[in-house]
């Protein structure tokens, strides 16, 4: 919605009313954070070639988690653009396990990677491109996931912001099989609360953003927790 406004230097109120009527007359397709062309699910590609490219600044938050993988065996990636990003810098000659519930995700992965990839199993989402439901978060309880990584859609004072409600109990798990929670988040989420807090600064092990957190906010979260991308001292 944001690159929407932008592009067409409208207002909110009248981007959301725009897309509502093209959705409404079946020109494009609503789904998860933005639209798509009818009828465009050959078009993943192009869906990545967007999250890659918005990029530089995704792709050096991406390059920040990677560098804290190590000696981690199992990686948990949750469905966001900002961890679709990941994939393609994980070092090629590790032997990792990787698990998602992400159609993109998992496509990502398959494509750069040699590494077992398992999706999680259930009913797939079309609007977040995922498998939802109750079935992943059984199958979650199989794994005792070394490096969870996961974005956000908001974070202020009082913690960390999710926007739909059935991400309460798909995070909430995913933080209970996960020995180091990592959240991901562009400067554009800061500051900004959603509809559902669900995890404290005490629940994360590592916070990584591109720009410095504003001080009120800064000083909620232990310093040795927050990593900056290198182009953050520029900013």
């Amino acid at each position: 919605m944001r690159d929407i406004i932008e592009l067409t230097n409208s207002s909110r109120d009248t981007a959301r009313r725009d897309t509502i009527k093209l959705s409404d007359n079946n020109l494009v397709v609503r789904n998860y954070g933005g639209i798509s062309l009818v009828n465009s699910f050959n078009k993943i590609d192009g869906y990545l070639d967007r999250t890659n490219n918005m990029t530089q600044i995704k792709k050096e938050l991406a390059k920040k988690a990677v560098s804290l993988i190590n000696q981690k065996k199992l990686i948990y990636f949750d469905v966001s653009t900002t961890i679709s990003a990941i994939p393609q810098f994980l070092p090629a000659k590790k032997e990792l396990h990787s698990v998602t519930n992400s159609i993109d995700i998992a496509d990502q992965l398959l494509r750069n990677t040699n590494y077992k990839t398992t999706m999680l199993g259930g009913a797939l989402d079309g609007e977040t491109r995922s498998v939802a439901g109750g079935s992943p978060l059984l199958e979650l309880s199989k794994y005792q996931i070394d490096i969870a990584f996961l974005s956000c859609a908001g974070i202020d004072e009082k913690g960390i912001y999710y926007a739909h409600e059935e991400d309460i109990a798909m995070k909430t798990k995913i933080k209970e099989q996960s020995k180091l929670l990592v959240i991901i988040c562009d400067h554009t989420k800061v500051e900004l609360s959603h509809n559902f807090p669900v995890y404290s600064f005490d629940d994360i092990d590592f916070f990584i953003t591109d720009r410095k957190l504003p001080t009120a906010l800064s000083e909620k979260i232990d310093p040795t927790k927050i990593l900056y991308t290198k182009e953050s001292k520029n900013v």
